[in-house]
Parts: C-alpha cells; structure tokens; sequence
C-alpha cells in the first residue's frame, strides 16, 4: 500500500528544520510521560525479554559484600534489586518516573532506597568518592552521555566500577525507517521531535571512559529479537515496552489513532517474513574501573 501512497520528502525534510529552530526540547518530559504510562506493565513486557542483559552485567561487575551501589535509571528497580541480591551494602536506585519507582517501591522497597531525580541532577549532587558500584541500564541515551559519565567517575570511589548496558544507536532501525515512511507520507502531521543521544556502539563508551581517565575493563554488544504476528501487534508491544518513548509525542493526539494505525500497515508491508514480524533490539554495553 505504501508505494501508493505519494511522498514528499522536500516537505518533510522542511518541516524538521522548522521544529529545530522554532520548537524547545521537550524529549526528557516526554520520554517521563511514556514511561510513566507503561510502569504497571513494563515488567511483563520488557524486563522479563531483556533480564538476562541485565544479569550478565551486574554479574560480570562481580560485587563485593557491604559496597555501597547506586543504578540510575532504575525504573521498576530490578537491576538496583540485582545489586541488593549480589550483596552490596546500600542500593540507591534513581529515576525521574514517577510512575516506575512507584512500581520499584512496591516490589523492592525492602531492599534499595529510590529517588525520584532527574539522574545528572543528582550526580551533581552527590559527593566525590562516596560510590563503589554504578550503574545505568537501558537509560544512558534518554540523557546527556558524556556529562553523566563525567559524574559518575567523579562519584566513584578509587578503584570503584561502573556498567552500562543501553540501546545502540541502531536499535529498532528497521521500525524507526517505518516510521520515518509513516511521516513521509504526512509530513504535516509531526509536530515535535525527539532529540535522543544513544551511542552508536560500545566502542563509544570505551572512548569516553578514556577520555575521563577511566580504564576500560570489558566491552560489548549484541541484539535480541521477538516475533509477532501482525502490524498492529508491534505496536502495541513496542508502545508496551517503551522502545517507542517519545514517539506518540511526535504528532498531535487527535493523529495518534490513525499515525499508529498507518504505522502499523507499513510495519506488515516491509517487515513481514513468513507471516512472522520480528523485532530487533540491538544494545550496547560496558564496564570500566576508575
């Protein structure tokens, strides 16, 4: 259906401009707002696909009894809960969702203490050399990379650990080339942009970590996939999980209905194989000691 549909790329490309100059960067709210909507399901639908990512890396930062462990954007808390079960000493899980720490105090208020912050906020906050552990999962590029690694090296205490495991730059590009299609088709109907920073791979992280004085210890990537069966099931999924945070703020809400709609038709169109649809989360990840 979509090639025949008419395209106009000069308009939408015009129409990117005029956003960038004209309109301020909302993505931080509105990554909040998405995730504050999917918290009471998050679990079901994207810790338990991705948990055992997130396993490997607390594992791999081999904790030692009593450290004192803080994970920044910890939604729902389970890597923050991964540390406490790992035996460090005080956990401190931050996130600036209401809405996840709601559900991360339920479930693991008993054993890490959360804090609702923006995570560079409280970095600035806190005092030099008072952390053993860091960490940040599935969270880095919805913020300010280089200055919150910054942070994080001044926090760390002198031979402390930081892990990082986020979304590669290229996580989900075969969806987010549909959804550029999705607006090529409409280019009046986008509104709002969003401004990410996921790094590309891994090696970025390595370099950064140099570049702070930071040494490198073990460097990774990978991918994980799903399959679904329909266009429509795609989205709600990715809507579900919050791969798609942001992307509803994209256009005004009385489009989402027939955006996500259309969205759906050209995810069936281009990534339908032998009536499977599969989705590929593509990651990146690190650790280094200071």
């Amino acid at each position: 259906m979509s090639e025949k549909i008419g395209k106009h790329p000069f308009k939408l490309a015009g129409r990117i401009f005029y956003l960038l100059a004209s309109k301020p960067n909302q993505t931080s709210e509105f990554v909040e707002k998405s995730y504050d909507r999917i918290s009471g399901g998050y679990d079901d639908v994207w810790t338990n696909h991705m948990r055992g990512l997130s396993e490997q890396l607390i594992d791999k930062l081999k904790i030692k009894e009593s450290c004192i462990a803080l994970d920044l954007t910890c939604g729902t808390g389970y890597a923050s809960n991964l540390l406490a079960q790992r035996k460090a000493g005080k956990v401190t899980g931050v996130d600036k969702s209401a809405g996840m720490l709601a559900e991360a105090k339920k479930n693991y208020g008993s054993n890490c203490d959360f804090v609702q912050s923006d995570i560079l906020e409280f970095l600035k906050k806190c005092d030099s050399e008072s952390f053993d552990i860091v960490t940040c999962c599935w969270g880095l590029g919805y913020t300010k990379p280089f200055r919150v690694l910054k942070e994080i090296k001044r926090i760390l205490k002198p031979g402390g650990k930081v892990g990082i495991i986020d979304n590669s730059l290229y996580s989900l590009i075969e969806v987010v080339y549909c959804a550029l299609l999705t607006f090529l088709e409409q280019p009046e109907k986008l509104t709002t942009l969003m401004k990410f920073k996921f790094l590309p791979r891994s090696g970025y992280l390595g370099l950064f970590w140099r570049l702070l004085g930071m040494k490198p210890l073990e460097l990774w990537g990978g991918k994980k996939s799903y399959s679904v069966d329909s266009g429509p099931e795609a989205v709600s999924k990715l809507r579900a999980t919050g791969a798609a945070a942001g992307f509803e703020y994209l256009a005004d809400i009385e489009d989402h209905e027939q955006l996500f709609a259309r969205l759906a038709e050209i995810i069936e169109e281009r990534l339908k194989k032998e009536n499977k649809i599969t989705i590929t989360h593509r990651f990146l990840a690190g650790i280094a000691e200071k």
